[in-house]
């Protein structure tokens, strides 16, 4: 299920991060909590896995804050938007119910030091889940994978979108994913899993002189900092419509819970 909400701008000027992904992750902790705080304590240090279990899905996502009047001041983003939007995305009930009852909390929502007022919240429809589908980006998509620790390098390595192994990265996720969510076997599907990242996009992004790989500094929920090498660039994936729809409602890759990998549908991109 997807949300949008849409948040009035208490004051005429707001200064905020350039990065929002953690006081955001904050922000939606703070709400979970409005509704039962130890729901979101467990999510907040366990997530959904079981006890002992090695990968700690959260199964949310959610997008970049959406600004539609803004500047950039001395490092800063400076917002002289009456609203501003977000997306949210769970398979998860309890998520959505917890997050939606606090919601509708009183209070304004902060978002750093910025106050917001919830004026409208809706729920999207699904899209029409189908074996390959174009989606472009409401967040950048990061896909690592681990090396050896005898290499002498970092052991964690960010795919760039050209590296043939970010196919597999991303299937391998989604299929672990589809694991925790609904206790059985991913499906296998007709076509062989693959991703596209469109080339008329990446060819006008290189004529300005930029790039589809950031590298960005991001937070965890403990405040803790790491610099991720992400993407941001429409794509088409196709695949079994079951694992799509697990990227498109927990986000493609990792770090969704701190606000990486959600994506929308481009219509009729696809024939």
């Amino acid at each position: 299920m997807r949300l949008k909400l849409t948040l009035r701008q208490l004051k005429p000027v707001e200064y905020l991060p350039l990065n929002t992904g953690y006081h955001l992750a904050s922000a939606i902790y703070a709400t979970l909590a409005n509704s039962s705080s130890s729901f979101a304590m467990q999510l907040h240090e366990h997530g959904y896995a079981s006890e002992g279990a090695r990968q700690k899905f959260k199964y949310f996502t959610f997008s970049n804050l959406q600004v539609p009047v803004r500047t950039v001041e001395q490092g800063r983003m400076v917002s002289r938007s009456r609203a501003v939007t977000l997306y949210l995305s769970s398979p998860k009930e309890d998520f959505l119910q917890h997050l939606i009852t606090g919601l509708f909390a009183d209070g304004a929502l902060r978002i750093e030091n910025a106050l917001f007022e919830k004026q409208l919240i809706e729920s999207l429809p699904d899209p029409e889940w189908s074996e390959q589908m174009a989606f472009s980006m409401l967040s950048p998509l990061a896909a690592s994978l681990y090396r050896e620790p005898s290499s002498g390098m970092n052991t964690k390595e960010y795919l760039r979108y050209s590296d043939n192994r970010l196919p597999d990265m991303l299937l391998h996720n989604l299929q672990a994913k589809y694991r925790g969510i609904y206790g059985a076997e991913p499906p296998v599907g007709n076509v062989p899993f693959s991703i596209t990242f469109e080339a008329g996009y990446l060819k006008r992004t290189r004529e300005k002189g930029r790039s589809v790989e950031k590298l960005i500094t991001i937070k965890d929920t403990n405040g803790r900092e790491s610099r991720v090498k992400a993407i941001e660039c429409p794509f088409i994936v196709t695949g079994h419509p079951e694992l799509i729809k697990v990227g498109y409602e927990c986000g493609f890759g990792v770090n969704n819970s701190m606000g990486l990998g959600m994506v929308r549908v481009d219509e009729g991109k696809v024939a």
